[in-house]
């Protein structure tokens, strides 16, 4: 499963001018029975999701952490609480990503970012939970120009370290990677919005694209409050299984010098 790499300041990531802190925070739902992979390699139906993601610097020279904090269904006698009743869910996976970014010319930008995914469902079992998968990457990024039309990105990547989980639930070592991130406006508020991450294998070639499509809207006309639905698709290769998921999720933007 490729780290999700959330985005800064509006869905698009684009830095604003001028050194401040700026980010956003979400709260997402999972509305429909889906799948996703645990760090591992077990398949799980996710409940809901909590993001964060903090920036601090300058358009030039930035620092930026983010994390998303997933939790799990109950399942009956396997991982439910019988004290939460019809409130019921377990603590699944928490992913972690903290690095630093750097203009390289007017509208590209080289990134390097240390990742973690902790797998922390711990089941039956209330001492030992297990699997965890970690590594350094970096990649380069060309932001769209046209702030007016279109607000995105394209980027090229390599993860120099360690391993993911491919859609499988099997372990494999990383390797390049090709990002692309987009908002349209569509009127009213709406806007379009995509994103696509081809993920590559060290020695199996592609192992998975993984994206996210929907729609967004600007809550009570201001740019600082969207409500977004997703559908989400982990497409594996080479055989592997696809996982879907519809997210129907809540941010909140911020921003201060």
């Amino acid at each position: 499963m490729v780290v999700p790499l959330l985005l800064s300041l509006s869905l698009a990531g684009v830095a604003p001018s001028g050194d401040a802190m700026w980010g956003n925070v979400g709260f997402g739902l999972y509305p429909m029975s889906s799948q996703k992979v645990a760090p591992n390699g077990l398949v799980y139906e996710p409940m809901f999701r909590l993001i964060g993601d903090v920036n601090v610097g300058s358009r030039d020279l930035y620092l930026f952490a983010t994390s998303a904090y997933y939790t799990e269904k109950p399942k009956p006698g396997e991982t439910t609480n019988k004290s939460q009743g019809s409130f019921d869910f377990t603590k699944r996976q928490y992913d972690f990503n903290i690095g630093g970014a750097f203009a390289t010319g007017e509208n590209t930008e080289a990134r390097f970012w240390a990742y973690s995914q902790s797998n922390i469902n711990r089941g039956t079992d209330l001492n030992k939970p297990s699997g965890y998968k970690d590594g350094f990457a970096g990649s380069l990024r060309h932001y769209f120009a046209d702030e007016v039309v279109t607000h995105g990105y394209i980027g090229a990547g390599y993860y120099f370290t360690k391993e993911l989980v491919d859609t499988n639930g099997q372990a494999y070592t990383p390797s390049f990677f090709a990002e692309l991130n987009f908002s349209r406006p569509l009127g009213a508020g709406f806007h379009a919005y995509g994103q696509a991450i081809l993920q590559g294998g060290r020695s199996e070639g592609i192992k998975e694209i993984d994206t996210q499509l929907g729609v967004t809207y600007k809550l009570n006309g201001g740019k600082k409050s969207t409500a977004n639905l997703f559908l989400e698709n982990d497409i594996g290769q080479e055989g592997n299984p696809e996982r879907r998921r519809v997210l129907l999720e809540f941010r909140r933007s911020f921003q201060g010098s």
